[in-house]
């Protein structure tokens, strides 16, 4: 019985070190699983105006997105209903990954 125990508790380490969650992630230089990353991670979408001033006061908080495709889509949506005359700019915009309420990475 204790052999059993010992089997699945390292199989779930196993597991959880190289398929779960936090198993990593150097596409995006992760902590988190790509998977996570890109399809599962809730994000708070922030929103410089005008990224080259370097103004900490013009950083604006947008909404919230799941997975790197929504951030972005969230971005490029507040964009074109608030900046349309400028042309996008990719750096305009970071996705910071949340994870129990607290801001963990942030990425593009």
């Amino acid at each position: 019985m204790l052999k059993t125990i010992i089997y699945i508790a390292l199989a779930f380490w196993g597991w959880q070190t190289f398929f779960g969650d936090k198993s990593g992630c150097d596409e995006y230089a992760s902590e988190y699983s790509c998977k996570y990353v890109t399809e599962k991670a809730t994000y708070e979408v922030w929103y410089w105006f005008d990224v080259g001033e370097n103004n900490p006061n013009d950083e604006k908080y947008i909404g919230t997105a799941v997975g790197l495709d929504n951030c972005r889509n969230v971005a490029m949506a507040y964009h074109r209903q608030n900046e349309s005359f400028r042309p996008w700019n990719s750096r305009s915009y970071i996705c910071a990954l949340m994870d129990d309420g607290r801001r963990m990475e942030k990425h593009r």
